[in-house]
Order: C-alpha cells, then structure tokens, then sequence
C-alpha cells in the first residue's frame, strides 16, 4: 500500500527552467555585450555554470551571494567582456530580482499534491538552500501540502545519496516499499531512488530518450490531466 509520495522540487513542481530562461533573456537584452550571443546558447551556458557552482553553495564552500556574481562573471567572460565589479553585481541582482518575481509553479502541480494528499502523505527531497526552497513552495501556494520537506542543505547530503532519501522515510515514518519518488532528474531522483530502495517515476516533460533503456521505470510526461499522473502514481 502506497503511504507517501516523494516529490522533487526544482522542474518537478517548480518550474525553474522558465523562470530562469525568462530572467536570462531579460539579462541578455538588457546588456549589449551579449547581443551577438545566441538566447539559446546563453542559457545552455548559464546552466552548466549553476550546475557547477550550486554544489559548492549547498555544501558550504561558497557565500550564495558570491556564487551569484561568478556566475555572471562567467557569462561575460564568454563573450570576452570584463565590466567592473559594481555592474556585475547590479547584473546578478537584476538577474534574481526577475527570477523571484516570474516564479510559479508547474502546470498542474497544485491540483496533483492536493489530490495525492488526499490518498498519501507528501514528501518533497530536494537539493538546495532551504530558505530558497521554503520561498518558491510559499510564492507558489505549494506549502500547504507538503508533509515533509527534506532538503540537502540541512540534510548534509544531496541526492542521489540513499541517506537523503532516508531520511525522507524516517520523517514521513514509512519503509522504503510503501513511497514513490517522482522527479525530473534521471542520475538526482530515478538513480537515486533506485539506490534507496524505492520505485521512481521518471518526470519527462521533453520526452527523452531513457538513459538506461532497461530499467523498468515509470513515466509521466506531464501533470495535467491530473488523473493520467495519479494512474501512474498509484497505479501499481
């Protein structure tokens, strides 16, 4: 018997990708060093550097304020450009003041945690700040349905390490076999949700091909209509 359902966050019931994509293009417009730098590939960019430099915030290693202006750095730096500080952290700052305004949640998430709370408990595992993470669920009107909100920050480990996950389970108080882990992330939720013991289901918005076309994994493609997600959560 299903008894929880874990959630990750960020592009699972958040969507950060638009949020994040809509700030950048303000950014790109609004400094001319990036005109002849493709939308597209600005943003590719700007990805690989959070990707790179949100591990170091959430273990500690860098002020989030700092990793901020690096990776605005970074960017200029990519089109040869090398303003001085002040304007790289008026940029960065412009950059999150956009972000924070845009944020919403997914299409559909509000409907889909409000019908699974309803059969479940629900756990959300994420791998961020929890301020940052309590911010996004509070603007998105998304806290109230949360039972339990495991972040890695506070935790001391990020996904995909099974402790994370664990100690979903000891706050939720449910053994492995009776959650599922529902997120975006194949390596952060179905890998390591697979390590943990627990059956994921892979959130596949862009339809991508499975990186291990073996595994038996579930899918959901998108949350609405509510009732195609609910099947494939608790379907089985």
């Amino acid at each position: 018997m299903l008894r929880a359902v874990l959630f990750d966050l960020d592009d699972t019931l958040f969507d950060h990708r638009l949020c994040a994509r809509t700030a950048l293009g303000e950014l790109h417009a609004a400094h001319p060093e990036f005109e002849t730098f493709p939308l597209d590939d600005f943003e590719q960019l700007h990805a690989a550097q959070l990707e790179e430099l949100h591990p170091l915030v959430t273990r500690g290693e860098m002020p989030l304020e700092e990793a901020r202006r690096e990776r605005l750095r970074r960017l200029f730096r990519a089109v040869g450009a090398t303003p001085p500080e002040d304007r790289i952290a008026a940029a960065a700052e412009a950059y999150r003041a956009s972000y924070v305004r845009i944020r919403r949640p997914i299409s559909g998430a509000a409907a889909l945690l409000a019908s699974v709370k309803a059969r479940a408990l629900v756990g959300i595992v994420t791998n961020n700040l929890l301020e940052e993470q309590q911010d996004k669920l509070r603007q998105c009107r998304l806290d109230g349905y949360v039972d339990e909100l495991v972040v890695s920050e506070k935790a001391g480990v990020s996904k995909p390490d099974p402790r994370i996950f664990a100690i979903a389970l000891e706050r939720l108080g449910c053994r492995r076999d009776e959650v599922v882990m529902v997120g975006d992330s194949w390596v952060a939720d179905v890998a390591g949700a697979i390590a943990a013991g627990i059956r994921p289901i892979w959130f596949n918005p862009e339809r991508k091909p499975r990186p291990e076309p073996a595994l038996d994994v579930d899918e959901i493609h998108r949350l609405e209509p509510i009732e195609d997600a609910l099947r494939v959560i608790f379907g089985r």
